[in-house]
């Protein structure tokens, strides 16, 4: 079974107290498991998003905030980043087509924020049919901290997949 890794806005905008430690445990994840590609989401706010409009967000608009962290960049490839500017990675083209094209049956996911992007992204895979696992420790809310982040998971594990 082909699993795919997505990790989800792991960008320096993202780290502090509650979310430090979620770069080195995805990458001990990832030199202690084998998945068959290993992909990525960015968020970049952009003057035309729902956080600009309904809410007057700015952040998170320009490097160095919207890098993914140096501990993860052996891992980025020129085709393997894929930028939004919401919650879903699926609402531009682009990931499906690259799940569909390599033959992807289960997607482990991990990242940041577990309540937003990770929960949203779960489901948009549970609903198109994948397998869908997320790695605790490789997730983290960094907006909300650690009992949102809890709540997330249990979500995820009552309502769309596994959870280890």
């Amino acid at each position: 079974m082909k699993t795919c890794l997505l990790i989800i806005d792991v960008q320096n905008f993202f780290i502090n107290k509650w979310t430090q430690d979620v770069p080195k445990n995805i990458v001990r994840l990832i030199e202690n498991e084998e998945f068959s590609k290993i992909v990525f989401t960015k968020f970049v706010n952009t003057a035309d998003s729902n956080f600009v409009r309904q809410f007057n967000y700015t952040g998170c608009t320009k490097p160095p905030y919207t890098d993914i962290v140096k501990n993860l960049e052996p891992w980025v490839k020129k085709d393997n980043v894929f930028i939004k500017n919401t919650y879903s990675a699926f609402l531009k083209p682009g990931l499906a087509e690259f799940l569909k094209n390599n033959k992807t049956e289960k997607v482990t996911l991990v990242g940041i924020d577990t309540e937003n992007c990770v929960l949203t992204n779960a489901r948009e895979l549970f609903d198109r049919g994948y397998k869908v696992k997320v790695i605790a420790n490789g997730c983290g809310s960094a907006s909300a901290g650690p009992e949102m982040h809890g709540w997330a998971l249990e979500i995820i594990k009552r309502n769309i997949g596994e959870v280890i």
